[in-house]
Order: structure tokens, then C-alpha cells, then sequence
């Protein structure tokens, strides 16, 4: 049996990752730190030993040898750091003074003390040549600036240390609170992938990244199931349009075995062509909705003369209008373009002037009006008929569906989903509104720029 593996955890590895940025921070300033105070410790004994240095010669200058040697028997030094002072002849020999050392060459030397308890100490000396040719040396004990540096040592090492408990607490609470928020949003997903639609990431008061991130998901989910939803009902309306045609061919072609009338048998074998046409105009039509809302048409677009296209379409239907006892009028302002597909943008406005003739009885107006509105394209096509109730408005753009009063006209509830898809295609939208009476369809596009 395989041992059971943790989950990796990209928070554990980002608190992890940021406490080893917090190490590595800690060493260079460490000695960034130690340095520093090593540094302003010498300067300092430095400045010490020059100012004991003059003082000394100063002495030498008022009092001789004697007096010199007198001062010098009694130093010891300010501060942490001993000092001490000794006087050499030209030939090297010492004549006098608190520290025991080998007369050293002039300037600024490391030299050595001699420590009867605990041997050679080192020192940092300043060897000045007076001027009968006697040495002055002044020197300061670097022992206790050592003991002063080990001392900054060891509290660099416990600070150290325990800045770096407290950032692994501080990382593993990081790594803990981005597990607990990151674990709701999981634990939706799973649940999703496990076929529930319904559970929701819970969003916080905070309104940060995670909460942004549960709300996206959970606006996500509601798309998907809207869309489940409406696939649902789609295949059940398909599934209720194809069933009456499909049924009536089935009859057709069962008569076709009894039939021995050839006009009869030819009759009816055209009468079966026509709904074999039905069913293939309802699968047209709902390919032409998917390819539409794939935007893969998007790369055909031109640019498109509306004005033109429109008043064409007016043209062809004045006919149709006029036979089906309905009155059309065109307002189409001049030089309207967009970048677009004509074929589709034809179709749109020409979907919406048939539901108009379709849905309206006899003796009513139908008006197509384009005009340019707030930097768009504004198509809209109103008509003094029953109209659409307001609950009902959104609804009917979504495919196969159509109203109790439709059931009995011809169609597949397919006209105004093409509509909507073909103008999101555009960038722009189909709204329905009230005409009061009757229903305007209005598209509003993006239009194009004329050339300068």
C-alpha cells in the first residue's frame, strides 16, 4: 500500500519562500551592522590616539623626557578600550613608558603588547618621530574591541535567531491564512466538478483579492447554470418542434406503402419533401445562431454602407407588407457605415420586420428608422401591434422560445436569438421596448468612423 501523499500547497511554498527572502535578509544586514560598529569603534579609537598623541608631544615640548614619561606611567585611557603610551630612543631602546612592545616603524601600525597574564595582546599603534629623533608611541589594546566585536556576534546570533522564529511563525500563519482562504473556493470547485451546480464560494467582508476572486467564481457559476438551464430547455423545445414534423413524416412515408395512385403518391412524396425541408430549416437555423455566437466571423468583417442596405430591404418587403395588409415606412439618415458582415446585418433587420408582419394582425404600421444616436448606429423596427409584456421581453431571445399566441404561426423561436447573437457579434445589443402600443426592436452599433 503507497503511503498517503500530502497535497502540495503553493501557500505553504510562498510563506516557505518568503521566509527564506526573510534569512537571507537578515545575514547581510547582520553584518552590514557589525561592520558598521567595527568601523565607527576604530575611527573613534583612531581619533583617541591622535588626540593622545598630541597632547603627549605638547608635554615633550613643555617638560622633556622626564615630564613626558611621567604622564605617560599613568595612562590608562577613556572609554572601553585601554590606551598606553612608550618612548624609544633612535636606537630602539625604550625609554620609558606604561605598554611593553618592540619599537615599531613610524605612521600607523599593528603591533604587539607583551601581557605578563595572558601573553601578546594586539594593538593598533601611532608612531610619531620627534624631533631629536626620539619615538612616540601611542597605542590602544585591540582586545576589548574584539571582545566589543564577539560580543555583537553573539547578539546578531540570538536576535538572529529569534527574528527567525518569529518569521516561521509568521509564515506558517500566512501559510494558514491563505489556505483558509483559498480553501472555500476549492472546496466550490470540487463540488462543482462533482456535478452541483448550487454551491456558492462564500465571499467576505473584506472585498480583497479573495473575496474578487469568490465573487468572479460565483457570477461564473451562475452563467454556467443559466447556461444549463437554458440547454435544458432548448433540448426539450428542440426535441417538442422536431417531434411534430418528424411525426408527420413518418406518417407520409407509411401512406407511401398503401398508395398505388400514382397522382396520389406523387402528391404526397412532394408534401414529404416540404417537411423534410422543415426539419433541415430548423437545423440551418440553429447552426446559424451557434456559428454566429462562436465570433468566428468577426475576421470577414467590412465596412458596410447601412444606409444603402437598409433602404434595399425596405424595397423588398413594401410587397409582402403591402399583400399581407400592413403599411411599412422607412426613415434611413444617409451615410451610415460599420465595420461588419452585410449578409448578417441584412438578416437581423430583416428577422425583425418579418416578426413584426408575422406577429401583428392586418391594418397595422410597421416603421424602420436608422439614425445616428449617441456615436452609434441605432436600427430600430417599431410596429402598433399587441407587443410583448414586459416579463416576457427578455425571454423570448433565447432560442426556441415563443409565446402561447406565436404557437400557432409558422416558426421555431429561433428569429430574435439570431438577432441578439448577430448584434453581440457586431459589439452591439438588441433591446425590446414598449411602442406604446405595439413593440420597438431597436439594435444599437458601433459605428465607423467616416475618413478624414
Amino acid at each position: 500500500m503507497k503511503p498517503h501523499r500530502q497535497p502540495s500547497s503553493a501557500a505553504r511554498r510562498i510563506a516557505l519562500f518568503g521566509l527564506l527572502l526573510y534569512a537571507l535578509a537578515l545575514l547581510p544586514l547582520g553584518m552590514a551592522v557589525h561592520y558598521a560598529t567595527h568601523a565607527a569603534l576604530q575611527r573613534q579609537i583612531q581619533a583617541n590616539l591622535l588626540q593622545l598623541s598630541d597632547t603627549l608631544r605638547s608635554d615633550y615640548r613643555n617638560d622633556g623626557v622626564r615630564g613626558v614619561i611621567q604622564v605617560m606611567t599613568r595612562l590608562h585611557g577613556a572609554g572601553p578600550v585601554p590606551q598606553g603610551a612608550a618612548l624609544f630612543s633612535p636606537q630602539g631602546q625604550r625609554l620609558g613608558g606604561n605598554i611593553e612592545t618592540v619599537m615599531p616603524a613610524p605612521g600607523w601600525q599593528r603591533i604587539l603588547l607583551a601581557d605578563p597574564r595572558e601573553g601578546p595582546d594586539p594593538a593598533l599603534a601611532l608612531v610619531s618621530v620627534l624631533p631629536d629623533g626620539n619615538r612616540l608611541v601611542v597605542a590602544a589594546d585591540l582586545e576589548s574591541l574584539e571582545v566589543i566585536d564577539r560580543t555583537l556576534l553573539g547578539m546578531f546570533l540570538v536576535t538572529g535567531i529569534a527574528l527567525l522564529l518569529l518569521g516561521a511563525v509568521a509564515a506558517w500563519l500566512l501559510a494558514r491564512y491563505l489556505q483558509n482562504r483559498l480553501a472555500p473556493l476549492e472546496a466550490t470547485a470540487t463540488a462543482v466538478m462533482r456535478g452541483d451546480l448550487t454551491t456558492r464560494a462564500r465571499i467576505g467582508p473584506a472585498g480583497d483579492e479573495f473575496d474578487r476572486a469568490a465573487a468572479s467564481l460565483n457570477a461564473m457559476l451562475d452563467r454556467i447554470s443559466a447556461l444549463v438551464g437554458q440547454l435544458r430547455e432548448v433540448s426539450a423545445d428542440l426535441a417538442h418542434d422536431l417531434r411534430t414534423p418528424l411525426m408527420r413524416l413518418r406518417h407520409s412515408l407509411d401512406a407511401l406503402r398503401t398508395i398505388d395512385d400514382p397522382v396520389r403518391r406523387y402528391a404526397l412524396i412532394d408534401r414529404t419533401v416540404e417537411q423534410t425541408e422543415e426539419v433541415l430549416g430548423l437545423f440551418d437555423a440553429i447552426l446559424r445562431v451557434s456559428e454566429v455566437d462562436s465570433g468566428t466571423l468577426a475576421s470577414h468583417f467590412t465596412t458596410v454602407d447601412v444606409s444603402d442596405l437598409l433602404t434595399d430591404l425596405a424595397e423588398s418587403v413594401a410587397a409582402a407588407a403591402e399583400d399581407s395588409g400592413h403599411a411599412i415606412q422607412a426613415q434611413i439618415a444617409p451615410g451610415l457605415r460599420l465595420h461588419g458582415d452585410r449578409q448578417l446585418l441584412a438578416q437581423a433587420v430583416l428577422n425583425l420586420i418579418e416578426n413584426a408582419l408575422r406577429h401583428t394582425p392586418s391594418g397595422c404600421h410597421i416603421h424602420l428608422d436608422a439614425r445616428r444616436q449617441d456615436g452609434d448606429l441605432r436600427i430600430a423596427v417599431c410596429d402598433d401591434g399587441p407587443g410583448i409584456p414586459d416579463a416576457d421581453r427578455d425571454r423570448v431571445r433565447q432560442r426556441f422560445v415563443r409565446l402561447d399566441r406565436a404557437r400557432s404561426s409558422p416558426g421555431h423561436g429561433l428569429g430574435l436569438s439570431l438577432v441578439d447573437a448577430i448584434a453581440r457579434a457586431h459589439g452591439g445589443r438588441l433591446s425590446l421596448t414598449d411602442a406604446r402600443p405595439g413593440l420597438c426592436a431597436c439594435l444599437e452599433l458601433p459605428l465607423q468612423e467616416p475618413e478624414r
